[in-house]
């Protein structure tokens, strides 16, 4: 005769044979064979129940709705995705009439349905079982505080076990809906959950903190993020697989790398909070003294206008100053991470690390300030790169010298003298320029688009030093020479939408050209109205500016006929662009009749603005 202990048995037996990890010749030998042991089962049972050996015995008859939700998760272990998801819920709403006997068997099956409809996109229905999960774990733990017995400590085992899933679900839910508060706040309950297991996947939890520190750093929170790489460097050394223990590694310098980046980056931010309040009387419409010219304010409005400007800036300051947290160096804060460690091993990762030097950080007021924060952060990253080498991590090497590049313009922020601020920017091109040479356009098009841009930026931003300097003809050629290699580049990548300009790129058709514009067309915009305002800006003789500015009316007029034709979800979002380029084509015209009028024998006579 069937009895409880014999069903408790069988099902001990096939859960022990489901967390079997077979090889990978036969994946789930164990798994089938366990699926064969609960069928045998649930036959037996419903047999007897035919035969009236059971009496109506409820309690056994309830086991039969267990099996089932066993077999369902079974089935989906052995990517029979389809009938298991059936099999769960088809017995799910007689598992909630019966949770209170049996919530971890409930919890399960919650859980199994939710994260397949979440990896369908479902989120919402994947959102509401999890809750239910949620809430029946926290009911069950509560029920089960006080009691203490062997039997006990192992249905609270696999209730913590179930309870560490659903915070690792969340985590995935809310990262998958972009809220990335929520999804942290699982992540991190994930994480302290781990730690107080002891034994648990050292090199997942490594991952999972690293993404952690970057969402904290996202949040200015500098002590958290700091707290989340120091603790992965320390588990990280217990990694048993030395590839995995490697490539772990590298990420813990990269993340230590954009700990200071992202610092920098802060003050960076703080430091033209400084500056932009000053009236830039530069005006591009003002193109020619004594002619065309704007409507310009009274000095003392400029005054007035400034002033506003600048207190509202303080205020700004103030409120940015607020949300930041760092340099507690004893970390004595009010909620640490990971206490689960315990006080004396935490002090002993957080203040006496292998590292050379002290991770710490210090207020950037200036130069040296902020030199010392760029080389801190440099040198993570170079430590970085010698494992996410150009040669098998293309994409990755690639990030980690954007970063560098960003690390270099925050740096330029607080030089003050214009030679040394050249020769940063040109160290930016030194990083990027010799990948053209090795990425093939097939599989990398975007990057080396990506660089395309970013070069015929920073020889803009040069030019945009040279140009007050421009007092003989030798500087006008410097400041030129910058002009054409931003537009050599802006060039290139506009071209690189085009069907064969690219050597070795894959051949595309018009409607395919127009779809790549119109998933980049804030940057494509972008770079043919930079394009626009360089030729603008050629300086020197005569012939050479009008042959510029022709060029530049026949930009920003491309850039009118584009944003004509484009769906109109897309150009009202560029109306100050259509704004600014519509004037352009009315001024332009103009400026270039005036120099042609007013051309002279002389072909050295140059014009300056």
């Amino acid at each position: 005769m069937i009895t409880i202990n014999y069903i408790k048995d069988i099902i001990k037996k096939s859960d022990k044979l489901s967390e079997v990890i077979d090889p990978d010749q036969t994946p789930y030998k164990s798994k089938y064979e366990a699926i064969e042991l609960l069928k045998e089962l649930k036959k037996e049972i419903n047999d007897s129940e035919k035969e009236k050996e059971l009496n109506s015995n409820q309690d056994i008859l309830d086991y039969l709705v267990v099996i089932d939700s066993k077999l369902g998760e079974l089935f989906i272990a052995t990517e029979e995705i389809t009938l298991g998801l059936n099999v769960c819920r088809d017995c799910l709403k007689s598992l909630e009439s019966i949770k209170n006997k049996f919530p971890l068997e409930t919890i399960s099956t919650l859980q199994s349905i939710a994260i397949i409809d979440i990896n369908k996109n479902d989120f919402e229905n994947g959102k509401q079982l999890l809750i239910k999960s949620e809430n029946l774990i926290n009911e069950t733990i509560e029920k089960h505080q006080q009691q203490q017995n062997d039997q006990e400590q192992e249905f609270k085992d696999k209730l913590e076990s179930l309870q560490l899933q659903n915070y690792f679900y969340f985590a995935q839910l809310y990262g998958l809906l972009k809220d990335s508060e929520l999804s942290s706040k699982y992540c991190e309950l994930t994480l302290r959950k781990q730690l107080k297991r002891k034994n648990f996947d050292k090199l997942e939890w490594c991952k999972n903190s690293l993404m952690l520190a970057e969402y904290y750093l996202s949040e200015l929170n500098f002590d958290y993020a700091k707290q989340c790489f120091l603790v992965s460097n320390y588990l990280c050394k217990e990694i048993e697989n030395e590839s995995d223990r490697e490539e772990t590694q590298a990420n813990i310098y990269l993340v230590m790398g954009k700990f200071y980046l992202e610092f920098l980056h802060f003050f960076r931010d703080i430091e033209n909070l400084n500056h932009c309040h000053r009236v830039n009387n530069d005006n591009d419409i003002d193109f020619i003294k004594g002619g065309l010219s704007s409507s310009s304010s009274s000095s003392i409005s400029e005054k007035e206008k400034e002033d506003k400007l600048f207190n509202e800036n303080q205020i700004k300051k103030e409120k940015m100053l607020d949300l930041i947290s760092f340099n507690k160096r004893s970390l004595n804060i009010e909620k640490p991470l990971f206490t689960e460690l315990g006080d004396q091993l935490l002090d002993k990762i957080y203040n006496h690390s292998t590292f050379t030097s002290p991770i710490d950080l210090i207020v950037v007021k200036d130069q040296p300030s902020a030199r010392d924060i760029f080389l801190k952060s440099q040198h993570f990253f170079n430590k970085a790169k010698k494992y996410y080498k150009l040669d098998g991590f293309v994409s990755q090497h690639i990030k980690i010298l954007f970063d560098q590049i960003n690390l270099f313009e925050y740096l330029n922020m607080f030089e003050t003298n214009p030679g040394r601020k050249v020769g940063i920017h040109k160290k930016k091109i030194e990083l990027i320029e010799p990948l053209l040479k090795e990425l093939n356009p097939t599989y990398f098009l975007s990057s080396i688009r990506s660089i395309y841009f970013k070069i015929a930026e920073i020889y803009s931003e040069i030019s945009k030093i040279y140009q007050y300097l421009c007092t003989n003809l030798r500087e006008i050629q410097t400041y030129n020479e910058c002009l054409f290699k931003s537009m050599e580049y802006y060039n290139l990548f506009l071209n690189s939408y085009n069907d064969g300009e690219v050597p070795n790129s894959p051949k595309i058709t018009e409607e395919e050209k127009m779809k790549s514009i119109i998933e980049d067309f804030e940057v494509y915009i972008n770079a043919k109205l930079e394009l626009a305002v360089c030729h603008k800006n050629v300086k020197g003789v005569n012939k050479l500016v009008l042959e510029h500015l022709e060029k530049s009316l026949n930009m920003f007029r491309s850039i009118i006929t584009l944003l004509d034709s484009v769906p109109k979800d897309i150009s009202s979002r560029h109306t100050q662009e259509y704004h600014l380029c519509s004037q352009m084509s009315s001024l332009l015209p103009q400026k270039i009749q005036y120099l042609s009028s007013n051309k002279t024998p002389n072909p050295g006579q140059w014009y300056g603005k």
